[in-house]
This record gives C-alpha cells, sequence and structure tokens, in this order.
C-alpha cells in the first residue's frame, strides 16, 4: 500500500510539472542502483559520481580536467612524497557548521583504517599545517594518489557516525530530505552550497529495475531516466535520447589458478589455452551492432582509448577463421571432444558464468556468450544473481563484471596481485610477477609522463594471459523530459546513472 501511495503522488507530482508547462523546481528522476551502504563516501559513495550532499579536494570538469573544489590549489614536493593543498576558506556543512582542515584529516584517517574501496595503503599522515592548509604524507612515490582527492569527498568529524550514511551532511550542492528505501529520494539545494547553485530546488530520485523506470516514462512519471538500448528505439512523445560517451566496458573475469580451495580456482578457466579459444570466438561486433544495436564499442582491455590503455587493438579476422584457430588451439592441446563437449583427462570444458541478475545488458550478454563458445565444446551456464551471491563464487567461476575509470589505478587494483580476492578487485587471483613490477614501476613513477610507458608496458602483459576478455565499451542511456537540458556530460566512468550528476548543476529546463 505504501508503495501504491508513492507511485500515485510521483505521478501527480509529475503531471502537474508538465502540465504547467512552466519552469519546474522539481525534477522526478530515476539513475543509477540504489546504494547498498547509503551515502558514506568513506565506504564508497560518490567515488564514481558526484556525491550529491559532499563535496571533494579537487573535481573533474566535463572534459576530465582537474578543477579545484575544497582545494584551491595542490603540489606535489620533488621527492614526490608530499601533497601540499591549500583550501578554500568560508566553507559550511549542510547543518550550518564550519568545514574545517580536521574534517579532511578526519575523512582520509577514517577511511584508510576502514575496509572500504578507497586504497590508502600508501598513505603515511595527514598533517595539519594552517587552519587552511594541509599536507598528506606518502610512503612512497604514487602519481596516481591525486585521483584520492576526487574520489573521497569530506564528512563532517563532529557528526560522523556508523549511521552517516542513512543521512549525511555535507557541503555539497543538495542535502538529504527523506529515503524511503527501496523506492525513492528526497533532496533540496543545500542553502550553504560555495559553488553554483543547482537550477532545480528539489530531485526526487526514483529507485526501479530497468522495465520500471521505461513503465514510468511512458506515463509521464519521469522527468529522466536511465534506459537500456532495448528501450532507445522506443521512447515516449517528448522526451529525448541522451546517448554519452564512457569507459564504461564490460568483461569476463576468469579464475587464473587451479582448484586451491573449494572457494578459489577453477581447473578449467586456469588453462590459458580455453582462455584463448574463448576470446578468439566472441565476436564483438555482433555484441556491439545486432545485441546492443550499436549502443557501445568492442572492448579488448580496461582501458580501451585512454592514454593509459592498450597501443595496438587485436587484428579483425573473420569469424570463420577465428573459430578454425580457436579449434585447432584446443585439439593440439589434448582437448577432444566427447558428446558435443570437450574434455581432458576426465575434465570437462565446464563452468557457470555469473551476472547480475536484473541487468538486462549482461543478462544478454552472457547468454550470447554462452552460444559463441558452443561450437568449441566449451559449456557454459549462464546465472543472474545478487551481488552478494556473486560474490561468494567469483573466485571458481567466471563472473560479467563492468569496469571502467578516469584514473589509471584501477589498472592495478584490477590486475596487481595485491589486489586478489579484495573486494571485487582480480576476483580471479590473477598473479603475474612480472606485471606486478611494472605496474609498480608505473605507480611509483617520477611523473605522470613517465608512467605512461609502464601502464602500456602492463596491457601488452595482461593480453598475453588473458586473465579477462574484455567484450564492450557501453554508451550511455537516458531519455530525457525534452525541455530538460543536460548541458555538456563528460566521458562517464562505470556506473550508469549516477555519473550523469556530475554537471547537475548546469541542468537547465528550456521550455516558457
Amino acid at each position: 500500500m505504501r508503495t501504491l501511495f508513492v507511485i500515485i503522488g510521483l505521478f501527480c507530482i509529475s503531471v502537474f510539472v508538465n502540465s504547467a508547462n512552466a519552469q519546474p523546481n522539481t525534477l522526478t528522476i530515476a539513475l543509477g542502483a540504489e546504494p547498498d551502504s547509503g551515502f558514506d563516501p568513506v565506504y564508497g559513495w560518490g567515488k564514481y559520481n558526484n556525491p550529491l550532499f559532499q563535496s571533494s579536494l579537487i573535481k573533474r570538469d566535463d572534459k576530465l580536467k582537474l578543477t579545484p573544489d575544497l582545494a584551491l590549489s595542490w603540489v606535489l614536493s620533488k621527492d614526490k612524497l608530499t601533497w601540499d593543498l591549500n583550501l578554500r576558506d568560508g566553507v559550511l556543512f549542510s547543518d550550518g557548521t564550519q568545514l574545517t582542515a580536521e574534517d579532511i584529516k578526519f575523512t582520509f584517517d577514517t577511511a584508510k583504517a576502514a575496509a572500504s574501496v578507497h586504497d590508502l595503503t600508501n598513505l603515511s599522515k595527514v598533517i595539519i599545517t594552517s587552519n587552511n592548509s594541509l599536507s598528506f604524507k606518502l610512503k612512497k612515490p604514487d602519481i596516481n594518489f591525486i585521483d584520492n582527492f576526487i574520489n573521497l569527498a569530506i564528512v563532517p568529524a563532529h557528526s560522523y557516525n556508523s549511521g552517516y550514511g542513512q543521512m549525511p551532511t555535507g557541503s555539497g550542492p543538495f542535502k538529504l530530505v527523506r529515503w524511503d528505501k527501496g523506492q525513492q529520494l528526497i533532496v533540496k539545494v543545500n542553502p550553504y552550497y560555495y559553488g553554483q547553485k543547482p537550477f532545480f530546488e528539489k530531485l526526487i530520485i526514483v529507485f526501479s529495475d530497468e522495465e520500471s523506470r521505461y513503465s514510468r516514462l511512458v506515463t509521464g512519471q519521469l522527468d529522466l531516466a536511465a534506459i537500456a538500448p532495448r528501450y532507445a528505439q522506443a521512447l515516449p512523445a517528448g522526451f529525448k535520447l541522451w546517448s554519452i560517451e564512457s569507459v564504461d566496458n564490460r568483461g569476463i573475469s576468469w579464475p587464473m589458478p587451479g582448484v586451491q580451495s573449494d572457494d578459489i580456482g577453477n581447473d578449467v578457466t586456469s588453462q590459458l589455452v580455453i582462455r584463448q579459444a574463448i576470446d578468439r570466438v566472441i565476436d564483438r561486433d555482433v555484441l556491439v551492432n545486432q545485441l546492443l544495436d550499436g549502443h557501445a564499442t568492442a572492448a579488448y582491455s580496461i582501458a580501451d582509448g585512454l592514454p593509459w590503455g592498450p597501443v595496438e587493438t587485436p587484428l579483425q579476422v573473420s569469424s570463420d577463421k577465428q573459430l578454425s584457430e580457436a579449434l585447432a588451439l584446443l585439439d593440439k592441446s589434448g582437448w577432444k571432444l566427447v558428446d558435443g563437449t570437450r574434455q581432458k583427462q576426465g575434465l570437462r570444458a565446464s563452468m557457470t558464468l555469473y551476472y547480475l541478475a536484473g541487468d538486462s545488458i549482461r543478462e544478454q550478454l552472457a547468454l550470447t556468450v554462452a552460444q559463441m563458445v558452443k561450437p568449441l565444446g566449451i559449456e557454459i551456464h549462464p546465472r543472474g544473481e545478487s551481488w552478494e551471491n556473486i560474490y561468494k563464487h567469483m573466485h571458481n567461476q567466471p563472473v560479467l563484471f563492468g569496469f571502467g575509470s578516469h584514473s589509471a589505478s584501477e589498472v592495478r587494483f584490477v590486475h596487481h596481485s595485491q589486489y586478489r580476492g579484495r573486494d571485487y578487485y582480480n576476483a580471479g587471483y590473477y598473479i603475474n610477477a612480472e606485471l606486478d613490477a611494472v605496474l609498480d614501476s608505473a605507480q611509483h613513477a617520477a611523473s605522470w609522463e613517465e608512467s605512461l610507458p609502464y601502464w602500456r608496458h602492463a596491457q601488452a602483459l595482461i593480453r598475453q594471459d588473458l586473465p579477462w576478455t574484455w567484450l564492450v565499451n557501453l554508451r550511455h542511456l537516458y531519455a530525457a523530459n525534452r525541455c530538460l537540458d543536460l548541458a555538456e556530460p563528460g566521458v562517464e566512468p562505470h556506473g550508469h546513472g549516477w555519473p550523469l550528476a556530475n554537471n547537475i548543476s548546469k541542468w537547465r529546463w528550456t521550455c516558457q
């Protein structure tokens, strides 16, 4: 009954806004999934998107250029071990209290101590050098440490507690008014926000699955929604499609060691020839053009087209040749066809491919990949599950993941043996000592420019081992009321939906 009341309420609000056709104060939108751990930056909220309720030391503009936020300037010492930052004066949290250098130190110290997605192991200490300046001391040079100034938004030391993520206080453009879990989030403009205030005073952010989002669009309950490619050709009247470039990729993580325990390793996927054969028969053109209607590009790494991505793209050959090469590899390595399935020394080439249930793109990719490898005699059984259940199997079965970041650090997180089994990074327990050394050299390079050859060398080593089979880089699709101008969204990282809010202060209503 409560859900019904909420839907009716949203419908009434939207009808009023759209029928008035005037400058609305409220937008009703559906972006990404509801964050499991709430809106706490310490535990990952805002790492890939504008955190709405908090602000960061530095941010990226629409062209991915670094620009000031809470920090007005930042300097790295000559020995690459100290970052000195000068802070903006007069910043207030949404409760009217002042944001100080102590809050920044508290945030980084708390995130370092917590088991979170922020890797601050290289942070030695944070020193408050004046009321509006701090120094960050590193243990070793790390050319990408500056990413933490962008990805970790600041929380208030005076009110932070274990329940902070449920009702956060911050210095961002909005303040949270109410969170009806599983249904909606109501936010209003933070009156103390120091930056460009958003045009829309209130947002109602609805949480729902893909089908429900589309149904609400059709019935006029939403002004904006993230949509799957299957809905792009059937937008309701009065809506415009926004197709936004991203580095958001989809790929399959393979368990790399043989069976080590009940939870770790897979004797089939641990064999390079199996991964090589599968990689050869994946027809990425079919995935892009037939499965996703062209709203994607072929993927061959975690960082295609980025400065730290691979220099060369694998040569395109005909699908028949790819299949014949893959079959020859399997035959030569002793994988024989028995009753239609490859077997070697009693081991069947059979596995379960996990994907996130309810995500139509991942489901379609998993099902299609399973069909593409059938001619090889390799069995892949797609299985949709929650992330909680996938977490229990991702070290011994392949998983269809999504990654993609504005930072080269993600290459390290996903492939370095230091991160095997840590969170969702390196779920396949990949270990390559030579690669680890190259990634370490990239991290400790004297400058960003000097780090690039190491990142590119790392990509070549990864390509040899194939710990992942990358499939596609997505374009993020949104359906928006024709009167809603989203300005110039930048290239989005992983996470369809929430990253659209990165330029939310520039959104405008263009109809009179």
